[in-house]
């Protein structure tokens, strides 16, 4: 691998975390334009619907774009949406090479924008940090090609597995450093979910507060490193799961900004529709199995929405549901040097469980952190 090709490109990848969560449900993408070894100009996509990376990098090269190289984290667009085609302001700018990170992870586009610069006799090499590139946009990806959300499950335990006392008490089982972690982490997601039991027992906002920031991924960086760039904060979505419509119109989520589902057993629609009449949410039926809401049904709907990245933050048995069905793909587990104990203290999985521990869920490519006093594990399941 050329060396300065590697170093513009990180260069590019630094810019594209920029975006998040701005850009969903596009894809985070940076781009460098460089002459001679020495930058000429930069760009980011900056929100969804905004100028591409590639547009921003262009415009504010001008005419010093001619005989350049692009240095871009994602293939170029060729086709029209709500931007021109990149490819075609590649062409005009008079850009003699690009270096592509990945190609589009979009079936339906992935290489025709590629295979169009070459038409043009502009040179292009991909590959160049592909890793990288994909794992940062690991939330698009599975949703351009799955059409479902990018699932991530969040719990806080402690050493012996609990997420609350015998008495049902859990405040707190993490310190502050952990609990500002996760306001950071719900800042990056599209959407955060829950069932009825945890709304109904901690009432909670599920809200991004203590100025929690943007920070720049772990491809680039670690926490607590913020991104100073842009410092407001983006509300996610708050689904809830609520089969018949249980929880209070009180409830504090309700009070705050930002939108809200509540998914109900198809069953029970006009019975929630009525009761939520005046509350500005959207109501969600869905199936029901074997007395529970259909999680499959629930991720396809929420693709449809265009959400593509989702926290799960509910308790044990959402949680068990999530892993039996296998619908995780990356988890992010809290662990608080303490010990609860209680033979009927919650844990932090519940459902069925496996019968042998040979078909216990694996967590692969590991990683550990501090956040004060607390261990952070993060890994993945299925992706």
């Amino acid at each position: 691998m050329n060396f300065q090709d590697e170093k513009w490109m990180k260069q590019a990848l630094k810019l594209a975390e920029k975006g998040r969560p701005w850009t969903s449900p596009n894809p985070l993408v940076g781009a460098v334009l460089v002459r001679n070894n020495r930058l000429i100009s930069q760009g980011y996509h900056t929100a969804f619907g905004a100028p591409h990376a590639e547009m921003a990098a262009i415009r504010k090269a001008g005419n010093r774009s001619k005989g350049s190289t692009l240095y871009v984290t994602l293939e170029p667009c060729c086709t029209y949406g709500k931007t021109p085609p990149c490819t075609e302001s590649i062409k005009r700018a008079g850009i003699k090479r690009v270096v592509v990170g990945a190609a589009d992870p979009n079936p339906i586009h992935c290489g025709r924008g590629i295979r169009l610069l070459q038409k043009n006799k502009i040179a292009v090499t991909q590959g160049i940090l592909k890793d990288q590139a994909l794992h940062q946009n690991e939330a698009f990806v599975k949703w351009v090609t799955k059409r479902i959300p990018f699932v991530i499950l969040k719990m806080a335990q402690s050493l012996d597995g609990k997420i609350a006392s015998r008495t049902g008490n859990s405040r707190w089982i993490s310190g502050r450093p952990a609990r500002q972690w996760v306001h950071h982490l719900r800042s990056k997601v599209d959407a955060i979910l829950i069932g009825k039991n945890t709304l109904l027992k901690d009432d909670p906002r599920l809200s991004v507060r203590n100025g929690a920031a943007r920070s720049l991924s772990p491809i680039v960086a670690t926490w607590p490193q913020l991104n100073g760039q842009n410092n407001k904060t983006k509300s996610p979505w708050r689904i809830i799961l609520d089969p018949r419509g249980e929880c209070s119109r009180s409830a504090k989520i309700f009070k705050q900004t930002g939108p809200i589902i509540l998914a109900c057993s198809e069953r029970f629609t006009n019975k929630v529709a009525k009761k939520f009449s005046d509350e500005d949410i959207t109501i969600l039926p869905l199936k029901e199995k074997r007395g529970r809401l259909n999680l499959k049904q629930l991720l396809s709907s929420l693709g449809l929405l265009g959400i593509t990245s989702l926290l799960v933050e509910g308790g044990g048995e959402l949680a068990g549901s999530f892993i039996e069905q296998n619908l995780v793909d990356q988890v992010k587990w809290i662990l608080a040097p303490k010990i609860v104990g209680g033979r009927t203290a919650k844990t932090s999985v519940e459902g069925t469980g496996t019968d042998l521990l040979s078909g216990a869920t694996k967590i692969k490519s590991i990683r550990m952190s501090r956040l004060g006093e607390d261990f952070l594990f993060e890994g993945y399941v299925n992706s």
